[in-house]
């Protein structure tokens, strides 16, 4: 599984603008909200999450890309909200995030 900072510093080599707090944010909210869950392989439930904010870097997309890579499951998997995720990214969550 990516570390945050591995993700932050993929993300910062073709992107040295992008929003470092933001996808901090999203990296650590997302793991306290999957806390334990577990994958049916045994995984950490945020393990999957976090490998595709790593695809979405490796396709050089923006920070919001790679934060709703991070939050996709959030909201279907957990008692997140949508207002709160919208506190992370300080903007409006795209839909596709719920799913």
């Amino acid at each position: 599984m990516i570390r945050q900072f591995e993700l932050v510093e993929r993300v910062q080599s073709y992107d040295p603008d992008a929003d470092e707090d933001m996808l901090n944010r999203a990296y650590v909210y997302g793991l306290k909200k999957h806390g334990t869950q577990l994958r049916a392989s045994g995984d950490p439930y945020f393990s999957h999450p976090v490998e595709v904010a790593g695809i979405l870097a490796e396709m050089k997309l923006d920070a919001s890309s790679i934060v709703t890579g991070l939050l996709h499951d959030t909201i279907e998997d957990t008692d997140a909200t949508r207002d709160e995720i919208a506190g992370i990214v300080e903007k409006k969550l795209p839909r596709f995030a719920e799913t």
